[in-house]
């Protein structure tokens, strides 16, 4: 099976934010690790939910969770590199949607990796797959004025 090149509009990314690799976060290669690029991809999404909003649960025991990650590694990354994460909604339904992320270097703009993650609505008391309530639907799907 050929591998699907992840590609985005750029107009989808509504949301920024920036972080360094840390020492801990490479391997013996001296690169980060599938693993420590896993997780900044979680502190990206759970930072750009946090500016929408959006609590990782509520009080009703409702959150969002990943069910589906697509991840392409386009380039490899060193420690105290600083990585620029632009996160954005590409589809939105009533129970989940799509999430893309695309990461670079912050000293020159080169592509790191494009994400494509699945969400979906989750109730972790009942452990089920549930619809998005509307406060989260109008948050995802509001997008930053047009200029």
């Amino acid at each position: 099976m050929k591998d699907q090149e992840l590609t985005f509009d750029d107009r989808v990314f509504v949301f920024e934010t920036v972080m360094r690799v840390r020492n801990t976060e490479i391997d013996v290669g001296q690169h980060l690790t599938i693993e420590a690029q896993i997780a900044l991809l979680a502190e990206a999404r759970a930072r750009f939910l946090y500016s929408k909003g959006i609590e990782e649960i509520n009080a009703d025991y409702q959150g969002l969770t990943i069910n589906n990650l697509q991840l392409s590694v386009v380039s490899r990354v060193r420690a105290r590199e600083e990585l620029l994460f632009e996160v954005g909604i590409e589809q939105l339904s009533d129970d989940g949607g799509v999430m893309a992320v695309k990461v670079t270097r912050m000293h020159d703009g080169s592509l790191v990796a494009n994400v494509r993650q699945h969400f979906v609505g989750y109730d972790y008391r009942l452990n089920k797959v549930t619809a998005i309530n509307s406060i989260m639907q109008d948050a995802l799907s509001l997008q930053p004025f047009e200029l």
